[in-house]
């Protein structure tokens, strides 16, 4: 209402008029709403370095297994943990292996053997890429960050027992 209709109505010019009087619920309500312009919603595709943001890896070589709740304790505090296996006879080692396994598959983790006995195992944020050059015995591990969790499709853990090695 401005000024003119409250001074007519005030002097008794105007006619009474109630403004719920006339409302209609299947009529609905206008909005003055208007959608964002569409250039601002897609997002860019550059890479920013977060210089603040600092990785750890644990290198963990238990000797029993009751050493392994420690390495599913750092992979939930968002640590890579590589896990040498190396120092443990064959049944305790899987048992191990096994219980970081499950403890990596809960927080949509990622995993993978990287030689013998030697297992890495990494948050979902952090994806596992294999490269090998000419050489077949030289394997670099390469870390990326990553978004899409566990979309790297890593097998599951295979164990081999060698029994060469001595144990």
């Amino acid at each position: 209402m401005n000024l003119f209709d409250r001074l007519r109505d005030a002097l008794g010019f105007g006619e009474e008029y109630d403004e719920f009087e006339d409302y209609d619920a299947e009529e609905g309500m206008e909005s003055d709403y208007e959608p964002a312009h569409s250039a601002s919603r897609k997002l860019p595709n550059n890479v920013i370095g977060l210089p603040g943001l600092m990785m750890e890896v644990v290198l963990m070589q238990p000797r029993t297994f009751d050493e392994a709740p420690q390495a599913v304790t750092a992979l939930r505090e968002r640590k890579s943990v590589v896990l040498n296996l190396t120092l443990m006879d064959p049944e305790q080692a899987q048992r191990c292996a096994d219980y970081v396994a499950g403890g990596a598959f809960a927080i949509d983790g990622n995993q993978r053997q990287l030689g013998p006995n030697i297992f890495l195992f990494t948050p979902n944020f952090v994806q596992i890429s294999s490269y090998t050059s000419a050489d077949p015995a030289a394997t670099h591990v390469a870390h990326s960050l990553s978004n899409a969790g566990n979309a790297s499709g890593t097998s599951p853990l295979t164990w081999t027992s060698q029994s060469s090695q001595g144990y």
